[in-house]
């Protein structure tokens, strides 16, 4: 889910809003880029408003005009039921879905791991840099969100000029997987040591691939 001309407009509505509330925004951000949801907290939050806003005129107007059209008990009944349940439904879809795509994200990175761990460790021994392995594994389609995790690491470093150690820690506070952010901290301490990397992705293969033969 990206940003668009709609979800930009209901932050400058509600912007103002949103600031009186004092919210920490940092691990709402965080979840969302969990997600892969392109959006600011207050992008994303003031789009959900606007959304539920318009399923209560626009299901509270449906059930009024039904109620013109055959006024009785029971369509002044579905007025009330109506209007509640549609924002209601609006409200729990968008306010649950971060957190359900963020799991099934987890989820897909987990199984694809021990797959890019043999491609990150062929590379190592290569003796390719993080940096570079990382760049070459965001444009690697086989791994699936691992590539979109790589892709993260990849810009930063690349277009924002942020050092490989910073990248690889703001990757960690973002991933969906405790596998990968587990696999993340294991390269910040290795190269933090000095040691060399390509014992520890050898370890990590082995790991990881016992671990995917176990779980299948």
């Amino acid at each position: 889910m990206k940003s668009t001309k709609y979800s930009r407009f209901c932050r400058k509505l509600f912007e103002k809003t949103f600031e009186r509330f004092d919210i920490g925004e940092t691990n709402k951000n965080n979840m969302l880029a969990k997600a892969d949801i392109a959006m600011v907290y207050l992008e994303y939050y003031s789009m959900v408003l606007m959304n539920i806003i318009i399923g209560f005129v626009a299901s509270f107007v449906s059930a009024l005009i039904l109620y013109l059209i055959i006024p009785n008990e029971i369509t002044t009944l579905l007025i009330l039921i109506i209007s509640s349940i549609v924002p209601i439904s609006i409200g729990v879809y968008y306010l649950t879905l971060p957190i359900s795509k963020a799991k099934s994200r987890g989820k897909k990175i987990d199984r694809y791991l021990p797959y890019a761990t043999n491609f990150i460790n062929t590379m190592s021994v290569a003796g390719i840099s993080p940096a570079e392995i990382f760049e070459a594994l965001s444009i690697v389609e086989l791994y699936g969100e691992i590539q979109k995790e790589a892709q993260k690491i990849t810009v930063e470093i690349n277009l924002m000029g942020i050092d490989t150690i910073t990248a690889l820690k703001n990757a960690i506070a973002i991933s969906p997987s405790d596998k990968f952010k587990e696999f993340i901290q294991g390269i910040l301490s290795t190269i933090q040591s000095g040691s060399e990397l390509s014992p520890y992705f050898e370890r990590c293969v082995e790991k990881y691939m016992e671990s995917d033969l176990v779980e299948r």
